[in-house]
């Protein structure tokens, strides 16, 4: 282990903040994190080798044994997608248009503005089941998935994915007009060249769109190591949405804005972690649900909510 090694964000030397193992899977290997003194950014040391990486996903993790079958859109969805985020071809009742109309359009809707049938690229796009809402929203969809398991899943519903790191894929420059990255930098261990990579094949004046789990989170200062979203040993470097947006600066993009967000999934499932519980239903239940509103109400409050997304543009 290195007394301080330097940042892979910014480069600037860094001290030891926290030791880990992989709570998800019961694992007992403890995994060391620096915190950098220059950006706050919070990384795994030694960074592992791409076949220790691979290990850490087995064929049970995440979304790669989900169904992907497509979520339904209410049509009250729709009708905010239509008034608010240009998908003007949506057929929706007149009513639902005045509804979405009188809505508070200072919510968050989630879904990227529409692109008139333009190229989008999901990096890390599991099961695909987010490819197939953008499709049927009139986008040209691609993914890129490392898991074989998920790229099987997404080739039965007739998605374009490439199988293996973003690299890989061998985009021409240019190509997207709009990248979604959701819930994918923490994993990988190379941020710079990611990045660049990103920067290189978005159409100038296109969009990124980035999700992570956030390192200046009010859950993390509650839970420490038991917090969920630290997902140790997958999570390799944990962002703050200033070294995220640093980041993306270095390589050219402009930022258009960020939302920090938070929900009661990842603060049930750290109380989880510190109780040692089960899943089973047991006498605390009405007491973990509880906390869980007073951390979402807390968190909301003061900004510090569990992940955030930032978009970025290419000037």
């Amino acid at each position: 282990m290195i007394d301080s090694p330097s940042c892979p964000i910014c480069g600037n030397r860094s001290r030891y903040d926290f030791s880990g193992r992989d709570l998800m899977f019961g694992l007992h290997q403890r995994y060391d994190f620096f915190k950098c003194d220059g950006c706050s950014a919070i990384f795994q040391n030694p960074m592992p080798s791409p076949e220790q990486i691979a290990s850490f996903y087995p064929e049970e993790y995440g979304v790669y044994s989900e169904d992907a079958r497509i979520r339904h859109l209410s049509g009250f969805r729709k009708a905010l997608l239509r008034q608010y985020r240009g998908y003007k071809h949506l057929d929706v009742p007149p009513h639902l248009r005045l509804a979405a109309r009188l809505w508070n359009a200072s919510h968050r809707i989630g879904t990227p503005a529409f692109g008139n049938g333009g190229k989008l690229l999901d990096v890390g796009c599991g099961n695909g089941r987010y490819l197939l809402t953008m499709r049927k929203l009139g986008w040209q969809v691609e993914g890129v998935e490392f898991s074989e398991s998920g790229v099987r899943v997404c080739q039965k519903e007739n998605l374009t994915v490439h199988h293996g790191d973003l690299p890989s894929a061998n985009f021409e420059d240019g190509r997207f007009d709009l990248i979604t990255v959701r819930h994918v930098v923490e994993h990988i261990p190379e941020p710079q060249g990611f990045m660049a990579e990103l920067a290189r094949i978005l159409k100038p004046q296109g969009r990124l769109v980035m999700e992570t789990p956030n390192a200046n989170a009010l859950g993390r200062a509650w839970f420490g190591p038991n917090w969920y979203a630290n997902d140790v040993p997958r999570h390799l470097i944990l962002f703050t949405s200033d070294n995220l947006a640093l980041l993306a600066a270095q390589h050219g993009l402009q930022e258009s804005g960020r939302v920090v967000e938070t929900s009661p999934k990842i603060v049930l499932n750290s109380i989880d972690y510190v109780t040692n519980n089960t899943g089973k239903p047991s006498k605390r239940r009405w007491a973990r649900r509880l906390l869980a509103q007073v951390y979402v109400f807390i968190a909301k409050r003061s900004g510090r909510g569990d992940t955030f997304q930032i978009t970025f543009v290419k000037p």
